[in-house]
C-alpha cells in the first residue's frame, strides 16, 4: 500500500570523515553528534550510525546521521537553536567532514510496515537529464512501485524535495529513496538483482537507454538500525 507523508520533516547528512580521524576519534564524534541532535528541539527521532564499507555504497560516506521533525518549521528551530547550530558547526569543520552530502525534505511516497528492520538504506539521486514533469512523474510512479515487486522492502520512502529544501554535497539532491531491510542480503541479494531493479527501473541511470534522467553522481549507503526510521 502506498501513501503520501504527512507533515514530518527530515533532516539527512551522510558524511565522510578526514582519513586522519582514527576508529577512537571517529566513534567520539558519532557519539557527540547523536547526543546533539536527541537534544534538539521538537525533535521526534534521530538516528547518527557508521556506514560499513560495501561495495554495493557509492559515494557512502563513513556516518549516516537522519532526525525527524513534525514540520518544516519545527526543523528551523531546531536548526536555529543552539544545539542545531553545534551541529552544523560540527558537518561545516573540516576536521570533522571532509566531505557531506546533506538533504533536508518533507516526507513523500511512502508504504510498507514496520516490522523488525536492521538496515536502513538511502539514496539520493539529482534527476537532471532532460527532467520533465512527465519524465520525472514517470520515473517516481515506477521507482515507488519497486516494493510491490521486491518484497525484501519492508519500510520505504520516495521523497521529492522542493526548492525550499537543503540540498547540497556532490549535487543539488532532487530525490530521496530510502528502504528498511530485515537482514543486508535483503538489500545488496535480492533488491540488487531483482529484475524489476536492473531490468526496469535502472533505464532511468543508464546513458544507454532513452529513459535516461538521473545523474551517474549519486549517493548510496546503508548502516544498521535497531527499530524503524521512517516515520510518515
Amino acid at each position: 500500500m502506498t501513501s503520501r507523508g504527512l507533515s514530518m520533516y527530515n533532516w539527512l547528512s551522510v558524511i565522510t570523515f578526514p582519513q586522519t580521524l582514527d576508529d577512537a576519534d571517529r566513534t567520539a564524534t558519532a557519539a557527540k553528534l547523536q547526543a546533539l541532535l536527541q537534544e534538539l528541539p521538537r525533535v521526534r527521532s534521530t538516528m547518527a550510525m557508521p556506514s560499513p564499507a560495501d561495495p554495493f555504497r557509492l559515494n557512502g560516506g563513513d556516518l549516516v546521521c537522519r532526525t525527524v521533525f513534525e514540520s518544516r518549521g519545527d526543523y528551523q528551530k531546531a536548526v536555529d537553536s543552539q544545539q542545531g547550530q553545534q551541529v552544523k558547526a560540527l558537518l561545516n569543520d573540516q576536521s570533522t567532514a571532509a566531505a557531506l552530502n546533506e538533504v533536508g525534505y518533507e516526507g513523500g511516497l511512502s508504504g510498507g510496515a514496520v516490522t523488525s528492520p536492521t538496515i536502513y538504506r538511502v539514496a539520493l539521486f539529482c534527476a537532471n537529464i532532460e527532467p520533465t514533469r512527465d519524465r520525472l512523474e514517470q520515473f517516481r510512479t515506477e521507482t515507488s512501485l519497486m516494493p510491490s515487486y521486491i518484497k525484501t522492502i519492508q519500510r520505504w520512502q520516495l521523497s521529492t524535495l522542493s526548492s525550499q529544501d537543503t540540498a547540497r554535497g556532490l549535487h543539488h539532491w532532487t530525490h530521496v529513496w530510502e528502504q528498511e531491510y530485515a537482514e543486508l542480503d535483503g538489500l545488496t541479494g535480492t533488491y540488487l538483482f531483482h529484475p524489476d531493479h536492473w531490468a526496469h527501473v535502472d533505464r532511468w541511470f543508464d546513458p544507454e537507454y532513452p529513459e535516461f534522467l538521473v545523474d551517474p553522481v549519486l549517493v548510496n549507503t546503508f548502516c544498521p538500525i535497531t527499530t524503524s526510521v521512517i516515520l510518515t
